[in-house]
């Protein structure tokens, strides 16, 4: 839900309603939006009824998050049954403890903050102003009333609060970070040798039953993802823009109401004096310099003398000419608000040091004439005439398509604009076109477009881009023809069966040198030994993995062995462990490390409080109403 919300807000605040909408994932599972009371109750916390309705929905939500996260791989499936639903009513409940939890504490969150929330969400805008019409309108859309959402976002707040001072008390000992460091930054001597599984491919063959049996057996791990084509219409700036007819007209009395559009910047040329540094001492002696030059000493040779500013010092301060948005902000304002050539200005401090700035010429602009600057003109004029169609333009096609969510020809024949058409493609998307959109992508697998066949809301691809979607046809996944990915299953076949011998002989040899037998006459890739770090670039990581997670080698050397992941075998033997000091560890590293584990800590103890409060609390779940 709250698709529309999330599409059209930008920046902090976006973040926070995704922020707010998440909470429930990230403690327990899934977020609850209720929509309305319902006679079938499926669980009571401590006298509150959690209804059907709401589960529902909730599990909705799920699935829907869950699809936009896996893609190509979500499969329904998954997301049904008992078991999911049981999971999110956990969730459930949990948020109406922690709702307890907050009236019983005495958090409360003002009338005036959730309204502050809600007026600063881009989300509910129109032209940067708060918009109530528009707000509701939004709501609506995403299936609520203002009154529901704002219970669940003052809720939401209120659950986050009570998150932050729980979590605040999450602490890192010392002892346990510096030993947990030391751990970290462990060297382990490590010698190591491979079983090919090269050795084995031409030993091996497999018959065309086994190629089908495979296939047969397997069948979900051989689907062609659903596909869906859709039908679109799109609001363009840059089309608008296009389409605009021009009357020259027009185009001059635009030129006259904005001819200072059309007049080059003013360019003033200087030349300063540089004292480098922000202290008393370096005040003084600009100060001093000051007074010289009130004496009557040149300007120039002043430079030449004491100017700290090797570059325009030689040439007796100058530094020739130039507009607005160059130098420092400081020094620009000090030197465009001299009035006069050969003014001089006071000390003005920049990042630089400090300055005497004087003017010593201004360029002013002339205004162009029009035939000059016709093409700028038209440029500008078709940017204003187009915006201004644009942004009504968006007002009606937010509106007629949402009005009419069953057929995009009602927004299309009013606004004068084609409805096109994508071709075929999967949640993965394109390459090229609005079906490479993530937005796009994740409104046509929506259940409003392609299950209930609803127009999208309108799609923000920039903000001089608007489109709007409707399912023109889905194909629902299905099982590839055997004939296709036979050849893969052959292969993949073959390559098991090989790593198979690998892996017994590997074991064999494994058993082996635990007996006592040298590895180099075993083995004939073996590399002799090292010490390694985790993160040692210079050995494949899945046998750093290994190593680092065998126990400590006491007296002799370990032995283990494991198939990796391109089918060899590998044997390991570690020799030595010593740990890493700490006062070689970056304080970098030694403040990340400590975030992490206070973030686990905290975690953790925001677990425990959700525990203990279930287990003081009376909850009854009606177990029949989730068969």
């Amino acid at each position: 839900m709250l698709h529309f919300i999330r599409d059209r807000a930008q920046g902090w605040i976006a973040w926070f309603i995704v922020g707010l909408i998440s909470i429930p994932f990230a403690l327990w599972g899934v977020n609850s939006y209720l929509t309305g009371a319902s006679d079938v109750v499926v669980a009571e916390v401590n006298g509150k009824e959690i209804t059907q309705a709401s589960l529902q929905q909730s599990v909705q939500q799920y699935r829907d998050q869950m699809r936009n996260v896996l893609g190509e791989q979500f499969d329904p499936a998954m997301f049904e049954g008992a078991l999911v639903k049981r999971n999110i009513l956990d969730g459930l409940i949990e948020q109406q403890l922690l709702r307890e939890a907050n009236a019983s504490l005495g958090q409360t969150i003002s009338d005036t903050a959730v309204s502050e929330m809600i007026r600063t969400t881009p989300a509910f805008q129109r032209d940067g102003q708060f918009d109530s019409e528009y707000y509701a309108m939004v709501l609506a859309r995403a299936g609520y009333s203002p009154a529901m959402y704002e219970a669940q976002l003052r809720t939401d707040l209120l659950a986050q609060e009570l998150s932050r001072n729980i979590e605040r008390s999450a602490f890192v000992s010392e002892h346990t970070l510096n030993r947990l460091l030391a751990l970290e930054s462990q060297q382990r001597e490590i010698a190591y040798g491979v079983v090919p599984v090269q050795n084995y491919l031409t030993q091996v063959s497999i018959d065309d039953s086994a190629v089908r049996d495979y296939f047969e057996a397997n069948q979900s791990a051989y689907i062609a993802p659903e596909q869906v084509k859709l039908n679109f219409i799109e609001l363009d700036l840059d089309t608008i823009a296009a389409g605009i007819e021009i009357d020259d007209t027009d185009l001059k009395q635009f030129y006259a109401d904005n001819e200072a559009q059309f007049v080059g910047s003013e360019q003033r040329k200087a030349s300063h004096i540089l004292i480098e540094g922000d202290d008393e001492q370096a005040l003084q002696q600009i100060e001093a310099i000051a007074e010289r030059l009130a004496q009557g000493e040149d300007f120039a040779e002043l430079a030449k003398q004491t100017s700290q500013d090797t570059g325009s010092a030689t040439q007796g301060g100058d530094l020739g000419y130039f507009g607005r948005d160059v130098m420092d902000p400081a020094f620009e304002e000090a030197v465009f608000a001299l009035a006069q050539v050969g003014d001089v200005t006071e000390p003005v401090r920049s990042e630089f040091g400090y300055h005497l700035i004087k003017l010593t010429d201004i360029q002013r602009p002339e205004v162009q004439a029009f035939e000059q600057v016709r093409n700028d003109v038209e440029k500008r004029y078709r940017l204003q005439q187009a915006e201004n169609r644009f942004f009504d333009a968006a007002e009606q096609l937010a509106n007629l398509s949402f009005e009419n969510p069953d057929s995009l020809d009602v927004a299309a024949e009013a606004l004068g604009l084609d409805i096109k058409t994508t071709e075929l493609f999967t949640q993965s998307g394109t390459e090229v076109g609005i079906s490479s959109e993530a937005k796009v992508i994740t409104a046509a697998f929506s259940d409003d477009v392609l299950k209930n066949e609803l127009n999208s809301s309108v799609i923000e691809l920039s903000d001089t881009h608007l489109v709007v979607v409707h399912k023109n046809k889905h194909i629902p996944e299905s099982v590839l023809p055997f004939e296709s990915v036979e050849p893969a299953i052959r292969q993949q076949l073959l390559f098991d069966q090989a790593s198979q011998f690998a892996r017994e002989k590997g074991e064999a040899i494994l058993a082996e040198l635990k007996s006592g037998a040298a590895a180099e006459s075993l083995v004939d890739n073996w590399q002799s030994a090292q010490s390694y770090s985790r993160d040692d670039e210079a050995v494949s990581a899945q046998i750093l993995q290994r190593a680092f997670a065998m126990p400590k080698p006491q007296s002799e050397a370990q032995y283990a062995g494991f198939t990796a992941d391109n089918g060899n075998y590998v044997l390991i033997q570690l020799i030595a462990a010593e740990n890493g000091d700490i006062a070689n560890v970056a304080d970098e590293d030694k403040q990340a490390m400590e975030q992490q584990l206070t973030q686990m800590q905290a975690n953790a103890e925001m677990q425990a409080f959700i525990a203990a409060l279930r287990a003081e609390a009376d909850i009854e779940i009606i177990d029949k109403t989730l068969r």
